[in-house]
């Protein structure tokens, strides 16, 4: 049968991961998927602790503020449009009362910092080259929280400075984490705001970046999420409707490869008993009341028991509480 699909061939690693590695995930949109997606299956993880992030300098500041920063306290926030913000943090940590704002951030932060001490991977993914700096501090943010535009320099940040900046991360991570694995992906979703020619430029200086990171270090892996909707996935049905984010059907696919490419064959069999529990519990009867379903949830917690005693650290007591609410 002809192929009709140029597939991108991508080499496994030495590693991989399984249900005990603990995985962390920091950038933009295509750490979130992937790392909601894991969340979703049980896998132990930690994703963007300071929401989507999509400039590699922002990213880089990310894991050195986890690294060296106490805490975020009140002269880190801001005040605009009635909100409290942090320029380190996506607008989903903004609040109209400063005071939940800034728990909110430290609850997050808390979690993620003594996450990443202990974490086995680290999956960088960087979405542009672009940056924003404000004008009265020189500061890159991670974020602009629709604040007026002249309060910002947009500038295009160089191939050796991001590799600078990258290769400083990793080094000081692996001070405290000296096996934690690093991989690095570049998201597919096209920045269209930014120009058709300068989103293209703005990928290929990451493409060029992640090269010499890893010319310069060793241990440092890069699987080709970009590649694989550029090539692989060279149609619109595998977008939604904005055409430049992914469907799900696409963020499907890719994480079929990346499973794929990391995953243990025991991981894969686990992961298929999770998902078959997690689509019985989303499964939503026409009439709850009925002996037959009674019957179903009762068959589906012995399951769950039964799983639990066999993977007892993967957790599912919030499905377990679930089927006692219902029985």
């Amino acid at each position: 049968m002809a192929e009709f699909v140029t597939r991108i061939e991508i080499i496994k690693p030495e590693f991989q991961i399984d249900y005990n590695s603990r995985l962390f995930f920091l950038g933009s949109c295509f750490s979130d998927y992937i790392g909601k997606k894991m969340l979703q299956l049980k896998f132990t993880i930690c994703h963007n602790p300071f929401g989507i992030v999509y400039n590699p300098i922002s990213v880089c500041n990310s894991i050195l503020q986890l690294l060296y920063k106490e805490k975020f306290i009140e002269e880190d926030l801001n005040f605009h449009n009635e909100l409290w913000f942090s320029y380190s943090h996506n607008t989903q940590f903004s609040d109209v009362d400063k005071s939940l704002c800034l728990k909110r951030i430290n609850k997050s932060f808390e979690e993620a910092r003594n996450f990443i001490q202990k974490s086995d991977v680290l999956l960088f993914t960087l979405g542009t080259s672009w940056v924003y700096e404000l004008k009265e501090t020189g500061e890159v943010v991670a974020n602009c929280h629709k604040l007026p535009s002249a309060r910002f320099n947009r500038r295009f940040s160089p191939v050796d400075v991001t590799t600078e900046n990258l290769c400083n991360a990793i080094q000081e991570v692996r001070k405290t984490n000296p096996s934690v694995k690093i991989v690095f992906t570049v998201s597919p979703i096209r920045h269209w705001k930014d120009g058709a020619v300068e989103n293209q430029r703005s990928k290929a200086a990451l493409l060029l970046a992640i090269a010499k990171v890893q010319e310069q270090l060793e241990d440092v892996l890069y699987f080709p999420a970009y590649e694989i909707f550029m090539d692989e996935l060279r149609d619109y049905r595998y977008y939604a409707d904005d055409m430049l984010h992914p469907s799900v059907s696409g963020i499907e696919y890719v994480w079929e490869r990346f499973a794929d490419t990391f995953l243990s064959e025991e991981s894969k069999k686990i992961i298929s008993k999770v998902q078959s529990i997690l689509n019985k519990i989303n499964h939503r009867p026409l009439h709850e009341n009925t002996s037959a379903y009674l019957k179903f949830v009762s068959s589906l917690r012995e399951e769950i028991i039964y799983f639990q005693k066999n993977y007892p650290d993967i957790d599912f007591s919030n499905e377990l509480l679930a089927t006692d609410k219902t029985v």
